[in-house]
């Protein structure tokens, strides 16, 4: 029943907003794709991964805390390489340090045939092995937000913890945006543990 709801909605919403969709088939299609390809990816996440998102009053929250088996020094080299962060994450195309200290990040957010170009600009606030950023509203299409990377750890394994809240300030359909958001930051966020530990650990062969 719940699912049927569903399909009738994104029929009504993509036939209005976004784009056509002839029939409720094409709906169950869409949302298909969309779970086997959370089922394949958790099947290919083998780390001690917690994720956890939430959605309310427009904001998005979302905790992460994992252990990557690399040095905590790897990894946050690679977290605070700002010019080339699309290297462990797909949401983001381009990433730029600007000369006012300030992170661009140039965003493409994809649900199967629709996708968002967005762009997030965060001030920084770094320590050692904590990096904090605050959405810069006027340079960003987000109206607030703020994301905190936390590492710990050795030369051997990496205890990293993530926190962070986001408030679009672009229009999204109502409930089903907000579940697609949702998944689509935690397949991503577990896309991005895999990438890390695969880049640290071959830095570190290469060295």
């Amino acid at each position: 029943m719940i699912y049927h709801r569903v399909f009738l909605y994104l029929e009504n919403t993509f036939n209005k907003r976004l784009i056509p969709i002839k029939n409720g088939l094409q709906c169950t299609c869409i949302i298909t794709l969309i779970v086997l390809f959370s089922t394949s990816f958790s099947a290919a996440a083998n780390h001690e991964l917690t994720v956890d998102v939430d959605y309310n009053d427009g904001i998005y929250s979302s905790t992460l805390s994992t252990t990557i088996h690399v040095s905590r020094d790897s990894v946050y080299q690679l977290l605070t390489s700002y010019d080339s962060l699309n290297k462990y994450s797909r949401l983001i195309y381009k990433s730029q340090l600007l000369t006012n200290g300030n992170l661009l990040l140039n965003l493409e957010v994809c649900f199967v045939f629709i996708c968002f170009d967005k762009q997030l600009t965060l001030s920084l606030e770094v320590s050692e092995h904590s990096i904090t950023g605050h959405i810069v509203p006027e340079y960003s299409d987000f109206k607030s937000g703020s994301m905190k990377w936390q590492l710990s750890g050795n030369n051997l394994v990496s205890f990293l913890q993530f926190s962070g809240e986001l408030t679009p300030s672009f229009w999204l359909p109502p409930i089903i945006g907000p579940l697609l958001i949702k998944h689509k930051l935690r397949s991503e966020a577990k896309y991005s543990v895999i990438q890390l530990e695969l880049l640290s650990t071959s830095n570190c062969n290469s060295q």
